[in-house]
């Protein structure tokens, strides 16, 4: 008997991001381990007032619920007959598309159905049925890429554990110990035996450097070598009836592993080849849903009750009955827990006891599947499929919109390049095609002075800077344009291209801003009185480039992160709540090159990745210790030192790329971030300053063919092959919402709504912004229902809701 169960690779502390929300693209979430680095929800918000923000029937089945993108995935069985994968808009509940299949529902002693949670990776969703069919599904369209049946025989329970992608492959629990699948295409990388299964996903992790899956067989735990498939190690893990259905949990050289049935739990410790047992007790016994680890104890499901253990020793701390064969998940230091009965409880992290917060009955009938926390809502289903989304978020109920595109005053985009720092917002529900003449106008203001920089957005306030009279000026005005205020901060740019540069960034209650001079300047967010100040760029030796400093600051955890390209600091770490000198890295001879650093989280570590005069380059998050660089030189055999686009992160690839005639290299890092391989160059798409955006497997952006010309472009991202290089009116800065790109070329402000297809450029509709002079270079922001448009000192705003 088996629901969706655990996939953990743990972590001691909880990652917590600053800005913006978090998907949860898989089984256990983004890292695998049921842990969400979400923060800002509100854990009091459950009680008996409690209601679904929206409801849908999935049908039978077990599966967990995946949100990516703006959707919510779920799986189930219909009529008996028919398994469905189901894709919802995640914040209305509306049907975006269906996939239906032949499959029976196969009860056995429970009410049968799917037992593995949809994957969704690279633009696809990946499923596997209870009989081993195999669906690599379009993730927009829900149209089938490529099927394939598994050959093997399924356990009694049928397959239950959820497809994990990593590099090429697409790994499922199937077979003697596993079947790793080309994502692409379907075909078999590599495959270990026929013989009965486990029901646990694999579980991703490192160790000596090559990258692992460890994986529950029938009878044994394994470690595979994750490229070939070969069996590293094992250790003997049997139980009643050969149910393994609780993944195993992996930290550092430690293997977790605890089942059902009366069989118990055990700590393994893995090395040279060889797993030794370090305890084996029956405190916790989890049968479906298994636990998750944070600051040394495991919170998770002892047959019927919460417990909390030792995770060194497999001592009890304490236990909570009224849970039943629940399930947990963990954010923020607070625990998600879904009781059996369909109670959903906040409580603290705690190895004293049991400390509810608050708590709601959302479910009724029998609740094995565990609940998922993203963006606010909190997603989960009963066995009959009746799926329930709960909002959490602290803010008013959008259940009564029509679409899921937030109200303008509680829709966020909070630093350059939007809430995940990629150019992409998360919104749904935008009109697909504008009126003639473009969208509706709802207001614009003028007198911000001259700048480049655009406009970040949070607690219903629009934030912007620009140069007035050489001195710079940070703007705040609501969502309907009236100035709530503005402050003058110091001296901008005035020599080649005056004006600002740089976006504000907000941080909860405080907005960080960096001049074109350099200077790092911390203000409250909704006074705009300031808090602190640091003259970055001579406190730490710096040298202007042409342009001066065209950085839009960075919020990791409590620092901001600024580059002054100084002969002290080429990068610099302050606290963001004194402006003091956290950590500096010196790379000899490097200036700061008008780029705005990207925040990559890989296997443990978090590195900054950013671009310098001479490199890409990336220093580990916390010391600032430099990782690696790549010379830009040895990529194109020349550099014109001007690199102002910030590279893109995606499965474990960083691109970069810069204008005059350069080009963009594809970086694969390592599994831990801190080295990387060249995977290939690229000279097409040698970006000026618009920017780039990953969508679906292909990078879309403009190209530079001389400073009042260029194309737009589509790479693959996986090859970098050319698909399209098109011209239309000049080259400038793209974004991407709800399905589509939006393009803001430069010479003449015309603003496209353009289909993400690698076939052609293929235009939707367009039209030109009236207000304002000058370079048309502010990047366009997508919030809130809105188009926001920056040309020079006039500010813009059109209503794009659907």
């Amino acid at each position: 008997m088996r629901s969706n169960v655990t996939v953990g690779l743990c972590v001691i502390g909880l990652v917590c991001s600053a800005v913006g929300a978090a998907n949860w693209p898989h089984w256990r979430g983004a890292d695998y381990n049921g842990i969400s680095k979400e923060t800002g929800f509100d854990a009091s918000s459950l009680n008996d007032d409690t209601k679904p923000l929206w409801e849908a029937e999935t049908g039978v089945g077990f599966s967990s619920v995946t949100v990516s993108s703006g959707r919510a995935y779920a799986m189930g069985n219909v009529g008996k007959k028919t398994d469905v994968v189901w894709c919802f808009d995640a914040q209305t509940g509306k049907e975006i598309w269906k996939h239906e299949y032949p499959e029976k529902l196969n009860p056995k002693y429970y009410e049968g159905g799917p037992g593995a949670t949809a994957t969704i990776a690279d633009g696809k969703v990946y499923t596997i049925s209870k009989t081993g069919k195999i669906f690599c599904l379009n993730a927009a369209t829900g149209k089938v890429i490529w099927d394939k049946q598994a050959e093997p025989k399924p356990p009694t329970w049928g397959f239950a554990g959820s497809a994990v992608v990593q590099d090429n492959m697409v790994v499922f629990n199937v077979g003697s110990a596993g079947l790793a699948l080309n994502k692409d295409d379907g075909s078999v990388i590599w495959q270990n035996g026929t013989g009965a299964s486990g029901y646990a996903s694999a579980v991703p992790y490192t160790q000596d450097g090559r990258k692992c899956f460890a994986l529950f067989g029938s009878r044994h735990i394994f470690g595979l070598d994750a490229a070939t498939g070969k069996e590293l190690w094992k250790a003997e893990w049997a139980t009643k009836y050969d149910v393994n259905a609780s993944d195993p949990i992996v930290y550092n050289d430690y293997f977790f592993v605890t089942s059902g049935y009366n069989r118990g739990c055990a700590l393994f410790n893995v090395t040279g080849g060889a797993a030794t047992k370090l305890w084996d007790n029956k405190n916790m016994r989890s049968q479906l849903s298994g636990p998750v680890l944070i600051d040394g104890y495991l919170y998770g499901i002892d047959d019927k009750q919460l417990i909390c253990m030792n995770f060194m020793t497999g001592e009890v701390k304490w236990k909570e009955r009224k849970i039943g064969k629940g399930s947990v998940m963990a954010a923020d230091g607070k625990l998600i827990v879904l009781s059996e009965k369909g109670t959903l409880y906040f409580a603290e992290v705690s190895a004293q006891a049991f400390k509810p917060i608050s708590s709601a009955k959302i479910l009724s009938g029998r609740c094995w599947t565990m609940p998922v926390l993203a963006n606010g809502r909190i997603y989960t289903r009963n066995a009959k499929g009746h799926m329930v989304c709960i909002d959490v978020s602290g803010k008013k109920s959008m259940a009564s919109l029509p679409t899921s595109t937030p109200p303008a005053e509680d829709a966020e985009w909070p630093q350059f390049g939007g809430p995940n720092r990629d150019g992409k917002s998360t919104e749904t529900g935008l009109l697909k095609k504008w009126p003639e003449g473009g969208p509706k106008m709802l207001w614009s203001v003028d007198g911000l002075g001259s700048g480049y920089s655009t406009v970040a957005v949070a607690n219903g306030t629009i934030y912007t800077t620009g140069m007035v009279k050489k001195k710079g000026v940070l703007f705040a005005f609501d969502t309907d344009g009236k100035p709530k205020w503005k402050k003058t901060y110091g001296a901008e740019w005035r020599k080649s291209m005056p004006g600002t540069r740089g976006t504000p960034t907000i941080d909860g209650d405080r907005l960080y801003i960096i001049s074109g001079m350099g200077e790092v300047f911390c203000y409250d967010a909704k006074t705009g009185d300031q808090k602190w100040t640091v003259d970055a760029f001579n406190k730490f030796g710096g040298k202007y480039g042409a342009w001066g400093i065209a950085e839009s600051p960075l919020i990791d955890g409590d620092n901001i992160i600024c580059t002054p390209g100084g002969g002290k600091a080429t990068i610099a770490a302050l606290n963001k709540m004194t402006g003091d000198t956290v950590w500096t890295c010196l790379v000899e001879g490097e200036r700061s090159c008008y780029c705005s650093p990207i925040l990559v989280e890989r296997g443990p570590n978090k590195i900054i990745v950013t671009m310098t005069d001479k490199y890409v380059l990336a220093v580990d998050a916390k010391t600032g210790k430099l990782l690696w660089k790549d010379s830009l030189e040895d990529q194109f055999g020349h550099n014109k030192k001007i690199n102002p686009v910030s590279p893109i992160h995606h499965d474990g690839a960083v691109y970069a790329t810069s204008g005059y005639d350069d080009g963009g290299a594809m970086l694969k890092l390592s599994a831990d971030g801190t080295s990387f391989k060249r995977k290939w160059v690229d000279t097409t798409l040698d970006c000026h300053h618009g920017g780039v955006v990953f969508v679906d497997g292909y990078i879309y952006g403009a190209n530079w063919r001389n400073n009042g010309d260029g194309s737009w472009v589509c790479l693959d991202w996986d090859t970098g092959k050319v698909k399209y290089e098109t011209h239309w009116k000049c080259k400038g800065a793209v974004a991407f919402a709800d399905g589509l790109l939006y393009c803001y070329e430069e010479k003449s402000g015309n603003v496209a709504l353009v289909r993400p297809t690698p076939e052609k450029f293929d235009v939707v509709s367009s039209f030109k912004a009236p207000l304002g002079d000058g370079k048309h270079w502010a990047h366009p922001v997508v919030c809130g229902g809105r188009l926001y448009i920056r040309h020079g000192d006039v500010l813009m705003s059109y209503d794009i809701k659907g």
